[in-house]
């Protein structure tokens, strides 16, 4: 059966960078199927990479091979690891971008050179490390072969109830101008109790309530909703929220018990 291999990188659309991720798949393993995920994560933000990741991985076919370049440490003594979990292998940056996707998974440090480029650049380890490894594991090599295990990886701690809300900030900031943030649904349910009412604060806009679609409030107007990936997400109807709010990525967002 084809493999797939999906990249996942904070390096831009249309990135040579990209392109020459592509090549190093194609020249090892040309008949793997190239899967760009996304290539505008924020820059260096390994919460909303790991975000992106947990919440796509699970549509790919089983076996995919997902490649993670969020990666501000490249090129100091962080590991770079390979895990594998009962559906899918995960290459990535020891910096946290793997934890929540890879939870419990068998996991290894890449270690060996003879799987390299031969000629590493410190600043591309997406190129010239983890696109060779995924490769190989492409073509059927053993895990076990990358290098010696690692820690298991260990999912961050989740965001807790706080002082009659919950505070949290925004991961994303999508081609739609929606802002998505880093607080699931499961943690809003607290927050609203019985009633499920919840008011939300963000930057200096106060909003009252969720709603399922854009087109429950009036064209214009801001609201709050729980996105496809399951986490709080503020748009604007008809508009984009981070152009009408003047907000963006790691803005601040408080959300409360509403009136009922």
């Amino acid at each position: 059966m084809t493999a797939t291999v999906s990249l996942l990188t904070d390096f831009g659309p249309g990135s040579a960078y990209v392109g020459q991720m592509h090549a190093v798949l194609r020249r090892l393993a040309p008949d793997a199927r190239v899967v760009d995920l996304a290539h505008d994560c924020p820059a260096g933000h390994v919460e909303a990479a790991a975000y992106i990741l947990r919440r796509s991985a699970p549509h790919f076919p089983e076996g995919t091979i997902h490649v993670v370049v969020v990666d501000p440490g490249v090129g100091t003594s962080r590991a770079v690891l390979a895990a594998r979990t009962e559906d899918a292998y995960f290459i990535g940056p020891d910096n946290g971008v793997l934890a929540e996707a890879a939870a419990d998974a068998e996991v290894r440090r890449i270690e060996s050179r003879a799987l390299m480029a031969v000629e590493i650049a410190p600043t591309f380890h997406g190129r010239d490390i983890m696109a060779p490894v995924a490769a190989r594991l492409a073509l059927g090599m053993d895990l076990a072969e990358v290098g010696p295990r690692a820690e298991p990886l260990r999912v961050p701690p989740q965001r807790d109830l706080e002082a009659g809300g919950v505070t949290g900030r925004v991961l994303l900031a999508d081609h739609f101008g929606n802002l998505v943030t880093n607080i699931p649904f499961e943690l809003l349910a607290q927050v609203g109790g019985p009633g499920g009412a919840v008011r939300v604060r963000i930057g200096a806009a106060f909003i009252d309530g969720l709603v399922e679609t854009f087109a429950d409030v009036a064209p214009g107007r801001a609201l709050a909703y729980i996105g496809s990936g399951g986490n709080l997400e503020i748009a604007v109807n008809e508009g984009s929220a981070a152009e009408a709010l003047g907000l963006g990525v790691d803005t601040e967002i408080r959300v409360e018990p509403g009136s009922r």
